[in-house]
């Protein structure tokens, strides 16, 4: 039977989120879950509305005492999901080494101390894809994180303006992020959270790109800020991945990987 897990859900934790982690908690056990990890915004830009707005104190403690309340049902994780590591690098080393951590999303939201979609607005669509590429690549050669966050995400808000890009386009780029994330053993995140809308963060042309370069290391995350999308579609992508070839997905524990078969 499939180990399935959700690795990328934001509760009231976050800026954003709509939904408690016990909320989250009851929905995941409902969808047969067996693990989640919670990973909750954090940033070091003070122009960032995600800027000093997360208690990690109470976090924690919050997931200890419903790990207990729901022990046996389902296992519970704690992560975060860091945005411009490369720009705040001291501050994150610091925040990692303080804290109690058993994944680090890493994510670019910002180009420029500006958002994707302000970025699509000011400066068009061309722009804002090649700078974002390029912001990943200079990330990823030294970020600590465990996952590279929904590689190509600028698509989620491009596409209602026909921006959804050619692969061929920035192929060149994406080799060389994959061919870095691989050989210092970290990995990418399937994220379901443009399904929807027939997207899929990071594009088949990446994934198939990933696994011919031996790329392993994957997590699949849904991305729900609210209730109604915990665990969304990771059965159907754990199928998806498994026709491309894929034979695990990852989970972590204490930032140390653990594989499941598909």
């Amino acid at each position: 039977m499939r180990y399935l897990s959700d690795y990328h859900i934001h509760s009231t934790y976050s800026f954003d989120g709509k939904q408690t982690i016990e909320e989250i908690i009851i929905k995941a056990i409902s969808m047969k879950l067996n693990e989640i990890c919670l990973t909750e915004h954090i940033s070091f830009n003070r122009e960032d509305n995600i800027y000093n707005s997360f208690d990690f104190k109470d976090y924690e403690n919050e997931i200890q005492i419903l790990s207990k309340r729901y022990s046996g049902q389902i296992n519970i994780k704690q992560g975060i999901e860091i945005g411009e590591y490369h720009l705040y690098k001291n501050d994150f080393d610091k925040y990692f080494k303080e804290h109690n951590l058993d994944f680090i999303i890493g994510s670019i939201h910002n180009l420029n101390g500006k958002g994707l979609r302000k970025n699509i607005a000011e400066n068009g669509i061309t722009y804002t894809y090649e700078t974002y590429f390029k912001e990943i690549l200079y990330f990823v050669q030294m970020g600590d994180f465990d996952i590279l966050g929904h590689l190509d995400i600028v698509q989620r808000y491009a596409f209602k303006t026909g921006g959804v890009y050619n692969f061929e386009d920035y192929k060149d780029y994406i080799y060389d992020i994959l061919k870095i994330i691989i050989s210092r053993g970290k990995g990418i995140e399937v994220n379901t959270s443009g399904l929807s809308n027939n997207l899929l963060f990071p594009k088949l042309e990446i994934l198939h790109m990933y696994k011919d370069l031996n790329g392993e290391i994957l997590t699949v995350g849904s991305d729900a800020h609210t209730t109604n999308r915990v665990g969304e579609k990771v059965n159907y992508v754990y199928d998806i991945l498994k026709d491309i070839g894929f034979k695990h997905i990852f989970t972590y524990n204490n930032r140390k990987i653990q594989e499941h078969s598909l």
